[in-house]
């Protein structure tokens, strides 16, 4: 797949990752998003829980798969998703959203893609939080829990093997686009066709 035509999309919670992979779906690309993948997964690890795919939840259960199968695990399940499309359509190229290891930074760098950060400021976020939530997340989060769940996300920990851990700092440094998400959607929608423009050319 070395001729692939990839683009990642990364950012925090609440951000405007999905929002962003939209503009590129209706594009033409094939989307994975890598955060379904994990969910999917915690619901099953976490079924017992009020909150099974709260961010915590969901930290747990990426950490836990990357150990047991290795550290490109959910990459490869979005590579093969994108395989199996292309047996019966044609896309533009493959946009993965959700991307938060060194892992998949790396795999989009090697096939010569970009990686797109969506930065929105902590209170946009939050307040956004606070107005919709799926099925399984946290209701009601205060502020500080909700900055304390994606810090687990940010840096690996000591006490779990680097490789198999979030690096959520390390996507940001790498990121070769970056674009705001703290107006309206009229406003962003705006940006993400300039981005998409820019990438075609």
């Amino acid at each position: 797949m070395s001729e692939m035509n990839i683009v990642g999309i990364a950012g925090l919670p609440r951000s405007g990752k999905d929002t962003l992979a939209k503009q590129f779906i209706e594009a033409g690309y094939f989307g994975v998003s890598l955060g379904d993948i994990v969910r999917e997964q915690s619901r099953q690890r976490h079924v017992d829980e009020d909150n099974p795919i709260s961010v915590a939840n969901m930290t747990e259960t990426a950490n836990y798969l990357r150990q047991q199968f290795g550290a490109d695990v959910v990459l490869r399940k979005a590579i093969e998703a994108y395989k199996e499309a292309k047996k019966e359509a044609s896309y533009t190229g493959l946009v993965l959203y959700s991307i938060r290891t060194p892992t998949e930074v790396d795999f989009i760098r090697t096939h010569h893609g970009r990686l797109i950060w969506v930065e929105a400021s902590d209170d946009i976020r939050y307040a956004r939080a606070l107005g919709f939530s799926r099925d399984g997340e946290m209701k009601n989060i205060d502020m500080d829990t909700f900055l304390a769940h994606e810090a687990l996300q940010w840096r690996p920990k000591l006490s779990i093997p680097k490789d198999a851990q979030m690096d959520v700092a390390y996507v940001k440094e790498n990121a070769t686009d970056t674009i705001e998400n703290n107006d309206d959607f009229a406003t962003f929608e705006k940006h993400a066709q300039q981005l998409l423009q820019d990438i075609a050319k």
